[in-house]
Formats: C-alpha cells, structure tokens, sequence
C-alpha cells in the first residue's frame, strides 16, 4: 500500500522521520502549521499534484486538521483519512488499518488507538484475573495469596454521618475492593458500629479496624467481612467470631515484627482462625520504613501459602509528596514483596489515592505477567509529566518580530463588570457581578466562559483575565487541588524557577 502524508512547513522534519519508518512518501503543503489546516484548503491544495497523488493508495493528513477528509477523496479521488494527534503515533494507527480497522475521516486516528490499547489492556487484566493464586472468596471478592492481581482496601473515618460515607463509597466504588470502617480509640459505640456495618455491606464488602474488641465482635456480627487487628491484646477476646470473618493479623508490638506475626499466625491457626491476612506492619518514612520491608520479606519467605496485606497509608500519609508517586512506588514494593493486598487512605493531600492505586496495581499486574519493569505497558501515571518533549523549532525564522515579554503587565483596560470563580469537589463556579448578576456552573472552564460571552459583553482585555483563571479553576478540578482566584495554582517548579548555572548566565 502506498501512502502519502500530508504536512506543514514546521512539521516537515518530523514528519519524514516517521515516514522512513512506515515506508511512506511525505508532501509538504505552503503552510506554516500542519494541524492549522482544513480539509478543504487540502483538498484545493492537492488538486495542483494530482498526477502525483494518484498514484497514491491511500493520503493521511494531520490528525488535528478541521473538517472531513470525504473532501479530500471527491477532488482528488484517493482514499484520505486523519492521522494522529502526535505524528510519533501515527505507526500504531496504520498497524490496525492493517489488520482491517477503518480510520476515521473526522476524528483523529488517536480515538481508535486509545479504544484499541483499552480492549488489550481489559483482556490482560482479565486473564490476570482468572489465573490468579487465591487463598480464599468473601462476599464475592477473591483474596490472592500472591499478586497478580491486586486487592485495595480504603479506610475512612467511620465517626463521619452514613450518606457522607455512601457518598465516598459510590465516588471510589470502582477503584476499590474493601471498605474499612476505622473507629477510633475510646469510642465504644455499639449501636453506632452496627448501624453503619449494616448499612455499608449493602453498598460493598466491609471490613472493620477498632481497638476495642468488643465493637470488632458487634461489627462482625452486623456484617463485617474483614477484622483489622488480630494481635496478642486481642485473640482470646476475638475466638467467638473466629468462623465468621476473614482476620489481619498484625502485631501489637513494634520490635522484631516478623517473628511476632508469624507467631501470632501459629497461634490463630492452632486456635481455628480459618481465614488470615499476614501483615508485619510498615513502618513510616526515616522511622524504620526500610527495615519494616525486610520484615515483609522474612514473612513472605517463611509462609507463602497465606494472603499478606501492607498499609501503603504508612508511608503516603506521612510524606509530604504528591502521593501519586509514593502509592506507584508503594504498589510496585508490594509485588516485588508478594504483597497482594494493600491499605490506603483517601483524603487531603493523599485525595485519588484510590484512583492512584487501582491504576499502579494495574499497571504492576501487567508487568509482572508479562516480566517486564512497569514501563511502556499501555497504563501509566504520569500526571504532571511526559516521557517525552516535543522539539519546537524556534529559529528565528519560525519567530515573527519577536518580542521578549518580561514581569508582569497590569491591565489598562477592564469594564465595569467583575467575576469572582471558586470550585469544590465537583464544578466551577463563576459569579458575574454588574447590572445582570448570575452564576455558571459547570466542569469546562472553555464552556463556561463562552457561556458568559453568550450572556453578557466583556471586553478583550476582561476576557483574556477570565479564560485564564477558568483554566486554572478547571486544572485544579481536574487535579483535586485547591484553587483560589488571583493565586499562582502551582509553586514556581522545573529549572526555569531557579538560579541555575544556565539561567544565570542567560541575565
């Protein structure tokens, strides 16, 4: 199949690199910009070379180009479709057209890629799923001995009101398996415990943590599947629902942890303890944290037949990092370690943890089936980061009079009118304040500011200010970050932020 790919003047080069590789020819159209072009000025443009691209099977043109490629093929009679977004992906594109996919002639090449990687990634993850090692099921959730795959368990403040707790539960429901119930020291509510065991089981499995032995009980009793501790204080106490729940065991004690767990699990076994979870306990971050994961490994080495659990919170709660990172490296510990089934929070500055560890668990499933380091797998995290940068020509023929903009440039000119944005954890807020008040809300800081173009007159220079604070209103909705009107939404980061011995000597 011969293929021709259409571009701009800028793109030119990177175009043709790629073409090398998929063995195809490269026009290059009088346009600076390859995505700024519609497919009629393509289609006008081609018909100049259409002796040439006639001999042509198929043309690709830019996959951010407006319009419909149909246009294209009327006028110059070759079959035309959209590429991808990035031209580093077009490769991929053309391996489905291979095996029988069809491009789009209006939507970018990138859907069909993305819909694509998704189908293989779900079929991974579900074979993943049906071969893995499990020790035992409750409540329709398989508890593996070994990871792959992965079992998350959230644990929430449990003195909060039931619909707040529903509310969490139905936000993260996708993303997690076990529900924990933490009651806190010396609260000894009864009632309290088995209204809100009895409730929750309905919505997804639940475990409960509690000091007191006598609310582990009631929980059980009320419904709770899982027991967070079984320890040395507690066991005897705990003999009465030993059939009736799944138990972590954990010890009580912070020296030699390993030794203890395994004790404490000779115990609970000789005891009739049917259902057990190992967990040595990890330490926090500068506080044992390494030595804790050594534990983990002596653990695993001496029984490799029961499930383990590690309380990744440990580390993400106590670390001031963006937790993203922390639970990725956490989860991949945790499979290195045989770990299959982890504790997280999800709140404050460790909020989409859930989120966070579902995908990391995921993505380490993957590696590991497939025994590879969790890279280029299909499913990343990286939020805040590309693996790759793009090259921007800035040669001084691509700048048109340039001027350097420096410091900051006050407004000269805004109308009357004034806005004030917020958001919480689900939409933007925009209040407009002159003659006409009125609020927008929504999610899309783009369609919220053509909305108030539609509802009212404001002027360049008032516009430019509003589209830039609806951007950021909609990246900190977007990132679960605190937003607030007139506030840088990030601290100055990357080299550009500091003295450097290049920044330095660029003045």
């Amino acid at each position: 199949m011969k293929i021709l790919l259409v571009t701009g003047k800028l793109a030119f080069k990177a175009v043709e690199e790629v073409a090398k590789k998929i063995n195809a020819d490269v026009l290059v159209l009088d346009y600076p910009v390859a995505a700024l072009m519609t497919t009629e000025y393509i289609a006008e443009s081609l018909k100049k070379f259409k002796e040439k691209v006639e001999n042509f099977d198929l043309i690709i043109i830019p996959g951010l180009s407006s319009g419909d490629t149909k246009t294209i093929e009327e006028k110059v009679g070759v079959k035309a479709y959209k590429g991808t977004e990035d031209i580093q992906d077009l490769p991929f594109a053309l391996d489905l057209l291979k095996k029988g996919y069809e491009l789009s002639t209006v939507y970018p090449a990138d859907k069909l890629i993305q819909i694509e990687r998704g189908k293989n990634l779900e079929d991974i993850l579900r074979s993943i799923e049906e071969s893995g090692y499990y020790k035992f099921e409750v409540d329709n959730v398989k508890i593996p001995v070994v990871p792959p795959p992965f079992r998350i368990f959230l644990e929430v403040d449990a003195t909060r009101p039931c619909k707040e707790l529903e509310e969490e539960v139905l936000e993260k429901k996708d993303f997690i398996d076990i529900l924990v119930l933490g009651f806190p020291n010396g609260h000894n509510d009864l009632d309290d415990v088995r209204s809100k065991v009895a409730y929750l089981r309905e919505l997804i499995p639940v475990a409960i943590d509690s000091a007191s032995p006598e609310e582990l009980v009631e929980g059980v009793k009320a419904g709770a599947s899982f027991v967070f501790n079984l320890n040395e204080e507690n066991m005897e106490k705990l003999e009465v629902i030993k059939k009736g729940a799944s138990f972590v065991i954990a010890p009580y004690t912070t020296e030699n942890r390993a030794e203890i767990t395994l004790k404490l699990y000779e115990k609970a076994k000789q005891k009739g303890f049917e259902k057990v979870i190992l967990d040595p306990v990890l330490s926090p971050p500068l506080y044992g944290v390494v030595e804790s994961i050594i534990e983990f490994k002596k653990v695993r080495e001496a029984v490799k037949n029961e499930p383990m659990l590690m309380g990744i919170l440990n580390v993400t709660e106590l670390i001031d990092a963006d937790s993203v990172g922390v639970n990725a490296l956490m989860t991949t510990i945790a499979g290195e370690l045989g770990v299959g089934n982890l504790l997280i929070m999800d709140k404050g500055k460790t909020r989409g943890s859930a989120l966070e560890v579902k995908k990391a668990s995921q993505m380490v499933s993957i590696a590991m089936k497939e025994h590879k380091v969790p890279k280029d797998l299909g499913i990343d995290l990286l939020i805040l980061k590309d693996k790759k940068r793009g090259k921007v020509n800035t040669n001084s023929t691509d700048l048109y009079s340039p001027e350097i903009v420096e410091g900051h440039i006050e407004p000269k000119d805004m109308d009357e009118g004034f806005v004030k944005i917020v958001k919480d954890n689900k939409y933007i807020y925009l209040n407009w304040y002159r003659k006409q008040k009125f609020t927008l809300i929504g999610t899309d800081g783009l369609s919220i500011g053509r909305r108030l173009l539609e509802k009212t007159r404001v002027n360049a220079e008032h516009a430019l200010y509003i589209g830039y604070e609806l951007a950021k209103a909609e990246i900190a909705l977007n990132l679960g970050k605190e937003y607030i009107q007139d506030k840088p939404l990030f601290k100055p980061y990357g080299y550009n932020s500091v003295r450097t011995e290049r920044n330095r000597k660029n003045g």
